[in-house]
């Protein structure tokens, strides 16, 4: 095939400039690296959760699932394999309503189970109010982060679908470019 006979795919890009097949090679990368850290702090962590264990389960299962999931993205944004990307792109988007849900079950765990982590911290020390404000400081401090953590993680992996997304359309572009050619070309 000669290469005035190629029609020319649009590639499409991200922040103004990135190429989606590297935000999905870049995403795949840091899906590995963040799942895989966040599992096994998580598995770590499973013994000191008295009653949040089923939920401290699921997030590691979540967090397992995209490591897993980003690298068969990682090998479709390298190898330019549209079945792969699309395979990431499904789960990704499963993954992420899990992982919605997951997070839901988690943040109830933690307000149910506010009252306990305060009655922790207090440990004996009841009487002193100094001692109670700090402790309930302290769980409505956790309650926050943790909701800004989830809703972080969601906004960033609702944008990685989009990415990879536009990465998939891109390689449907390409593959049906290179059927275009081939057809004309046996003329």
């Amino acid at each position: 095939m000669s290469p005035h006979n190629q029609a020319a795919v649009r590639s499409r890009t991200f922040c103004c400039c990135i190429p989606v097949r590297a935000g999905v090679i870049l995403l795949s990368i840091l899906g590995i690296l963040g799942g895989t850290t966040v599992a096994a702090v998580g598995i770590v962590s499973l013994k000191k959760s008295a009653g949040a264990e089923k939920s401290m389960i699921i997030q590691i299962v979540v967090y397992i699932l995209l490591a897993v999931i980003s690298f068969l993205g990682l090998i479709g944004g390298i190898g330019r394999k549209l079945l792969c990307v699309r395979i990431y792109f499904g789960m990704l988007v499963f993954h992420l309503a899990f992982s919605v849900g997951g997070g839901i079950f988690a943040i109830w765990r933690v307000f149910q189970d506010s009252p306990n982590y305060i009655k922790e911290c207090l440990l004996g020390k009841e009487a002193d109010k100094d001692a109670l404000k700090t402790c309930e400081a302290g769980a409505s401090l956790l309650k926050g982060l943790m909701i800004t953590v989830f809703i972080l993680f969601w906004a960033l992996e609702t944008w990685a679908c989009i990415i990879v997304h536009h990465y998939t359309k891109q390689l449907e572009e390409e593959e049906a470019t290179r059927s275009v050619v081939k057809d004309t070309e046996a003329w």
